[in-house]
């Protein structure tokens, strides 16, 4: 019977420490960055490509606009997933733009809110990329839990971008070579 007592008390109290965490880390951030061989405004324009986003952001089918004009804050679309078996589908507004330089976009699912920024930075030939990312999950418990996967999310996002960069190099190689 003691060892029934000290493993719910136990338990109890890892669940507790569970949700603590949602409950005093209602968000959290994380930035990537990333160096492009190629000039801001093409990298710019290959991201907001939403025909190239399949080759580039994980699971990604198909959007739908909800609302808005395309290119326009307050724009906002539904994208689709699809990881296994398992279709998924979030919601993004746009909040900012600035071609070639700047976008911001919020977006929202039944298990958490998020805001990305993302500035383009550099010259003719290089480009920085630099992301800054605020996750809130819906709940206590997706608050803990987000936090805890916090650097799987920013690896996700870091491989994301990753595939991004190979894609905007391909099309600068086969653009050079049409030249």
């Amino acid at each position: 019977m003691r060892f029934v007592k000290f493993t719910f008390v136990g338990l109890t109290s890892i669940m507790l420490a569970f949700l603590s965490l949602g409950f005093f880390h209602s968000d959290f951030k994380y930035e990537n960055e990333l160096e492009i061989k190629a000039s801001a405004s093409n990298s710019f324009e290959t991201f907001i490509n939403d025909s190239l986003k399949s080759q580039w952001l994980t699971g990604f089918i198909e959007y739908e606009t909800l609302t808005g004009s395309a290119f326009q804050p307050g724009h906002r679309k539904q994208l689709k997933f699809k990881q296994g078996d398992q279709t998924f589908e979030m919601v993004e507004e746009l909040r900012e733009i600035y071609k070639g330089e700047k976008i911001v976009f919020a977006i929202e699912t039944e298990l958490f809110t998020g805001l990305n920024e993302l500035y383009f930075m550099g010259s003719d030939d290089k480009c920085t990329l630099k992301s800054y990312t605020t996750i809130k999950g819906s709940s206590i418990f997706y608050r803990a839990m987000f936090y805890i996967l916090k650097s799987s999310m920013q690896n996700q996002t870091q491989q994301n971008y990753e595939a991004l960069k190979r894609v905007i190099e391909r099309q600068k190689e086969s653009d050079n070579i049409g030249s």
